[in-house]
């Protein structure tokens, strides 16, 4: 395989300055998808402190580019300033940076481009969530989106990350392992759009108990009788639905962590199996304590990182860095 096939400069002379581009793509990208996910983190903040609608315009607060301060517009505002006046320059630097270098370009000049189309539809949604006054099918959406625009984010930075540290980028074949935890993304971003549905229907207290979801109290008797399956219909369902798709979830990553015996996906999945534990104790202090703020944005916030974590393993299982170490 010729040094061009590996992602390599051609020895021209340039080989100093394409690694430091590397490198210094490497981190714009970490600076990217973490200012990202910062974005993403406020966005529950605000949602869980009802402040959705605290600014009724856009792009503007009240008219005003800095509105004057009230606790729940400064939260609205200070999720835009994030997304518009940080990430939004450091973007648009990583998307030219990607296409001015032909190294980085023929590596993600297409995502970064997919990325900024993504972004694109983030805006327009972030917009509608406003004027479509918390319309519940554009919060979920905008949930889905910005988690697709995560995604294509911390593929570029890891991919460069396996390029800068081993001097080579060969993605491998899509085998037995990579498809199955690719199908772990694809059944968090379900759970995690499912939970959305939960937040933006306000169906977190649907149920009022767990594992069950009510108890029923006779009256004659006095006896109180769990109920864990209750009638489908309406919130109920939301929040059902939700639960058992989390338990379905548990069960998947046991099967990925056991088939994985004996390699770096067995330790990442049981890091996973770990954190899915925790999450769905924090949906029962939810439940619980009728959805105080900060365990329903920790809540919101460790979903996000069962997300990255999921992703990052596929991206290893795939290019094989997983198994990489540097040497001594």
């Amino acid at each position: 395989m010729n040094r061009r096939q590996n992602g390599l400069p051609e020895p021209d002379g340039s080989m100093e300055r394409a690694q430091r581009n590397l490198r210094w793509f490497h981190h714009i990208s970490l600076g990217v998808w973490i200012l990202a996910l910062v974005t993403m983190i406020l966005g529950p903040y605000v949602r869980a402190e009802n402040a959705g609608l605290s600014c009724p315009d856009w792009p503007l607060c009240f008219g005003h580019v800095v509105p004057p301060y009230e606790y729940r517009v400064y939260l609205e505002f200070i999720h835009r300033v994030f997304a518009g006046v940080l990430l939004g320059p450091l973007f648009v630097i990583w998307l030219v940076f990607s296409w001015l270098d032909r190294n980085l370009r023929s590596r993600f000049g297409i995502w970064t481009l997919l990325a900024a189309l993504v972004l694109g539809v983030q805006i327009f949604l972030g917009r509608q969530t406003v004027t479509m006054l918390l319309n519940p099918y554009i919060v979920k959406s905008h949930l889905l989106n910005a988690l697709v625009l995560l995604g294509i984010m911390l593929l570029v930075w890891r991919r460069a990350r396996v390029w800068m540290n081993t001097g080579a980028l060969n993605v491998g074949a899509v085998t037995a392992p990579v498809l199955l935890q690719r199908l772990l993304v694809v059944a968090l971003l379900v759970q995690i759009y499912l939970g959305g549905r939960v937040s933006a229907n306000e169906a977190g207290l649907a149920c009022t108990s767990f594992p069950a979801c009510y108890t029923t109290e006779d009256a004659s008797t006095g006896q109180s009788d769990a109920v864990y399956f209750p009638p489908m219909t309406g919130h109920t369902e939301m929040h059902i639905t939700h639960r058992l798709g989390g338990y379905a979830l548990f069960l998947y990553v046991i099967f990925l962590a056991l088939i994985g015996r004996g390699s770096f996906r067995f330790r990442r999945n049981a890091i996973f199996l770990g954190l899915l534990t925790l999450q769905i104790l924090l949906g029962a202090l939810n439940v619980i304590y009728s959805l105080p703020v900060p365990v329903t944005v920790l809540h919101s916030a460790m979903a996000m990182a069962l997300f990255i974590l999921a992703v990052i393993t596929t991206i290893d299982t795939r290019t094989g860095y997983g198994d990489y170490r540097k040497p001594a």
